[in-house]
């Protein structure tokens, strides 16, 4: 064979390619692809052009038996995404855990107000943001197989010792730790976007971040649970709470550094067999055709992805849009839901049935995403269901007789707002082809996201405005409507007017006029990709 192949789009199969037989290629599987006949869009590298005749084969292998195709993804799904819900699982627990010990006799054993444990909140967003795309960017160099797992057993050492804090110094100090080493754990989302294509990530998006629901229900019976113990070995029940989620954090942690992934181009398993494994690793690589993206891991990604307006767009909505309303409903469910007239472990019980209902309904609307290859309508239905559910609830808080009024409230508001994060994780995820850049631009925007959506929604329902708390809910309506609602719409249209320019470029245009390597380092800004809306 020729050192360099030429398969161009303009180049079809001669008599004389088909005689001489010299460039096809079999590779376990009785089915042959002509490598002239590959359908690229300028002259490909010898080395990547073999590579994607491989691909083609076992496609067409694999995806030839759709029940079988479906079978392999759901086997990938169970290798790949139980470690990582396990993570974000305690991650979202040792975030929310705050809300749970607030109702108990933390404030008064620490001697801290509520306006102090408010600002202690706050701190660890500070290191927990700004230290978002750093950690990111480490997790694409060292992969999550080290990256999250240390940092998983680090913060779970962390949540351990913060059962022996004793005063609003150490808490602070406690929060500011913790957000150093869950910096990144948010990042589930990157992670599944170089394993899952654009029709599947949003669906495996949606059944990480489920754990974030089911944090919430777990959090709320666990916290339940510990009720009785107040006083047994000298301990109070909010220490129970954290050495109990400490210790399981840091178990799971060294668990995952044995059973926890790593991206496609550094890891396989012996869970499948290698031509399985090897479709596994390529297939992302390959979807938009034969020009693979440019996987160079580079530090200046970063400034690329800084530079980018659709980073702004996402962070606006997972700031305004998806952290302020959900965390400050983690913050306060136990709490407003004990303003209704339960008792304090009732109340931290009665907060899981809306985390559970969240569930459902944050897969329902990710099943429906992906089959349409709708981001920006499922992101819609998602603020519909929540602001509708905030409708409800802030006027039924002026009448006790209401309560079961407002406690279905609560299941709306607690479902929509958390319905919207999968979407854009993976609106994101889909829309950034190079993998550095890629892992630049989440760790960016949650960091963006992350700092003003958790500030804010740790700061504005406050204990004075109980059980109402007029502001807050203003507050977070303005915030949904213009920089969740408002962002949404603004990102589609200006993805919708990329995709029709470039479908206004004339063919004869583009042709001879990029390189192989032009088109890889273009990423999506090729004139051959297109972006999902």
């Amino acid at each position: 064979m020729a050192s360099n192949i030429d398969p161009t789009l303009d180049r079809k199969p001669s008599n004389s390619d088909n005689s001489a037989g010299g460039e096809e290629k079999q590779i376990g599987f009785s089915t042959s692809i002509d490598v002239a006949a590959i359908d690229a869009l300028v002259p490909l590298e010898a080395a990547h052009a073999a590579e994607y005749v491989d691909f083609l084969r076992l496609k067409t292998h694999f995806e030839s038996d759709p029940k079988a195709y479906k079978a392999l993804v759901r086997r990938l799904d169970l290798r790949i995404i139980p470690m990582l819900f396990l993570y974000y699982l305690l991650n979202s627990l040792d975030k929310s855990n705050a809300g749970n010990v607030k109702i108990y006799t933390f404030l008064e054993d620490t001697h801290m107000t509520s306006h102090q444990f408010n600002l202690a909140l706050t701190w660890y967003f500070f290191t927990y943001a700004f230290l978002e795309a750093p950690s990111n960017m480490c997790m694409r160099k060292f992969g999550p197989k080290l990256w999250l797992s240390g940092l998983v057993i680090l913060w779970g050492a962390v949540t351990l010792g913060s059962a022996w804090v004793k005063s609003y110094g150490d808490y602070c100090a406690a929060r500011i730790m913790l957000g150093v080493f869950e910096a990144g754990l948010f990042q589930g989302f990157y992670t599944l976007s170089c394993w899952y294509l654009s029709s599947e990530l949003q669906t495996r998006c949606a059944y990480w971040y489920s754990a974030t629901m089911l944090s919430g229900a777990f959090g709320g019976l666990l916290a339940y649970a510990v009720g009785p113990l107040q006083g047994h070995l000298g301990l109070k029940q909010w220490q129970y709470l954290f050495i109990i989620e400490g210790a399981i954090t840091m178990f799971i942690g060294l668990l995952g550094l044995w059973l926890c992934v790593d991206f496609p181009e550094t890891w396989s398993s012996r869970f499948f067999n290698p031509d399985e494994m090897k479709f596994l690793q390529l297939r992302v690589k390959y979807a938009n055709g034969p020009i693979a993206p440019d996987s160079t891991f580079r530090w200046s990604a970063f400034w690329e992805a800084v530079k980018d307006w659709k980073t702004y767009f996402i962070a606006s909505l997972l700031a305004f849009g998806g952290s302020v309303p959900t965390y400050s409903v983690n913050y306060t469910l136990a709490t407003m839901v004990k303003s209704l007239g339960y008792s304090s472990i009732k109340a931290q019980a009665l907060t899981a049935p809306p985390y559970v209902f969240a569930f459902f309904m944050v897969i329902l609307i990710a099943l429906y995403s992906d089959k349409y290859r709708c981001r920006a309508r499922s992101l819609l239905i998602s603020y519909s269901t929540g602001t509708a559910g905030i409708v409800i609830l802030w006027p039924c808080l002026y009448h006790s007789n209401l309560a079961g009024v407002s406690y279905f409230a609560l299941f709306l508001v607690v479902a929509g707002y958390n319905m919207q994060a999968p979407a854009v994780g993976s609106w994101l995820g889909t829309n950034v082809r190079n993998p550095a850049k890629r892992a630049a631009a989440m760790g960016w925007q949650s960091t963006f996201g992350q700092l003003l959506g958790g500030m804010i929604g740790a700061n504005i329902f406050v204990s004075s405005e109980a059980p109402t708390y007029n502001s807050g809910f203003i507050t977070l309506l303005v915030l949904v409507m213009v920089g969740g609602v408002g962002a949404t719409i603004a990102n589609w249209y200006c993805l919708r007017a990329s995709n029709l320019k470039k479908d206004r470029i004339p063919p004869e245009e583009l042709e001879g006029k990029y390189t192989e390597q032009q088109l890889s380092e273009m990423g999506e800004y090729s004139p051959y990709f297109r972006y999902i809306l």
